[in-house]
């Protein structure tokens, strides 16, 4: 007989509170024991956590969390004292975070993907508010898997919604969604999860090598640099490439070998800074606006953040100002 989902939700005016620590010891317990910092530690902070129990295999979990404010960490000692070793799977459908483990770091925007060990250290990171499914499997199970068995597991490797191994992410997604609505359907679609999340593993192993330690610390450099002058209409790959001491070749490569990615991630920022600024003050013009957050043209703006929010910058205007 299918269970039904549970919820545990905690939020406080204050990061400093007894929710908080709270939030912490249902997070070490839901997961692996880990550390929770705050971004603010006098701003309201948020967490809620959904498990959904399913007809799978020993130890596999499907979770849903979403909070605010907060960072997970995952130290070497909180590693040395616990002997379950786990592949987590977080798949991002709400705000935007970076996760950091082994030297290379995965920045995940909505619909993104991004697999870690909890057998090493980690650290996860965001900011703003955020929404994430979790996938959560013993590593022992997955190496008895075809073609896992002395498999290096792509951790902290960017997963698209649009890959291959995005399409289970997509899977997984919609699981959560269908266990709260009937979980008995759930349970006959779980009977495949661990083939199907064996096979986004390997996929990922496979079509996205992992970056060297060197090439993360490239990145780094050049997300700060893009942190910096987003807003610069002007902007280019040439004087991106130049600022950051690295070819061209060296920063396609580590944007997934595509100019494309690292345009992407400059208007996803725009965007982002766009929706905050139409946000902050109605007097102030689309153009403007657009102009403020990097956009050559008033008219490029409107196409862009169309296709990034499904709305014109008027529509987000009027439900995003009380």
């Amino acid at each position: 007989m299918a269970h039904e989902p549970t919820t545990v939700e905690f939020s406080s005016k204050t990061a400093r509170s007894e929710e908080w620590e709270q939030w912490e010891a249902l997070m070490s317990q839901t997961y692996v024991p880990l550390t929770i910092d705050s971004f603010h530690p006098e701003r309201p902070f948020y967490g809620r956590v959904t498990t959904t129990p399913l007809a799978a295999p020993e130890e596999f979990s499907l979770t849903t969390v979403a909070g605010s404010n907060q960072e997970f960490r995952r130290s070497k000692t909180q590693v040395a004292r616990t002997s379950d070793e786990f592949l987590l799977a977080s798949i991002h459908f709400g705000g935007e975070a970076c996760l950091t483990q082994g030297g290379r770091s995965a920045h995940l925007a909505p619909g993104d993907m991004v697999f870690y060990d909890t057998s090493k250290p980690y650290n996860w990171a965001s900011s703003s508010e955020f929404e994430q499914v979790v996938v959560q499997v013993p590593i022992r199970l997955l190496r008895e898997r075809p073609g896992l068995g002395r498999l290096e597991l792509p951790t902290a490797v960017t997963v698209p919604a649009a890959s291959a191994a995005g399409v289970v992410a997509g899977f997984f997604c919609n699981l959560a969604r269908i266990h709260q609505e009937s979980p008995d359907q759930a349970d006959v679609l779980a009977r495949n999860a661990l083939d199907l999340f064996g096979s986004a593993v390997l996929l990922t192993a496979r079509e996205r090598p992992i970056d060297t330690p060197a090439d993360s610390l490239s990145r780094e450099h050049v997300m700060t640099y893009l942190r910096d002058h987003y807003t610069d209409p002007d902007l280019t790959v040439d004087e991106v490439a130049h600022a950051c001491h690295i070819s061209r070749r060296t920063l396609f490569r580590i944007f997934d070998d595509t100019s494309g990615s690292l345009n992407t991630t400059v208007r996803r920022m725009r965007v982002r800074h766009a929706k905050i600024l139409l946000a902050r003050d109605r007097a102030r013009p689309p153009a403007v606006v657009a102009f403020d957050a990097g956009f050559a043209s008033e008219r490029h703006f409107y196409r862009v953040f169309h296709q990034e929010t499904g709305m014109t910058p008027g529509e987000y205007r009027q439900t995003h100002i009380g």
